[in-house]
């Protein structure tokens, strides 16, 4: 019997968009496809995101374990990629369509998206190591993340101002 589903491939312009928030900030969200997920790819995510204008794309964040990447399809004006290097001031550069970012783990080079005036579309993704930890510098705030269970995933966060040091 043929079946219609094939597990390598996402009809990306069928398959609908879900809102993906973010637990530390009520006002950022996205509408994305986990591409990676539909296809069970284990090792690597793949998202194809569409930022409303104006919003953030996530919190301003870098990881110590995954890399992550961005690749942007289409910007409106006054799209930027906020980047923050270690210490310094976060700056923002400015983003068109065909630009391509990458974030390699364990350099803290925190980053996130505001869309500006118009949609931005972008395919992110990254590798999925078993542990990472994720700092939000401007939150305060750091992540431990663990893939190793069963279900998936198990996820902590940890204020700055409770760690034992």
């Amino acid at each position: 019997m043929l079946t219609t589903k094939q597990p390598y491939i996402v009809r990306t312009n069928d398959t609908p968009t879900q809102r993906g928030g973010h637990p530390f900030d009520p006002e950022v969200h996205r509408e994305q496809i986990r591409l990676g997920d539909i296809t069970g790819l284990t090792k690597t995510a793949v998202h194809l995101v569409h930022l409303p204008p104006h919003k953030e794309s996530t919190v301003l964040h870098w990881h110590a374990n995954d890399d992550e990447w961005v690749y942007v399809i289409s910007a409106g004006e006054g799209a930027v990629m906020r980047i923050k290097e270690g210490d310094a001031e976060t700056k923002d550069v400015p983003i068109n369509g065909g630009d391509f970012f990458a974030f390699p783990a364990g350099l803290r080079r925190s980053h996130s998206m505001n869309a500006g005036a118009g949609e931005v579309v972008y395919l992110m993704g990254g590798s999925r190591e078993k542990m990472d930890v994720c700092y939000y510098s401007e939150k305060k705030i750091t992540a431990i993340v663990d893939r190793t269970v069963p279900e998936g995933l198990n996820f902590w966060a940890v204020k700055e101002d409770d760690i034992l040091r």
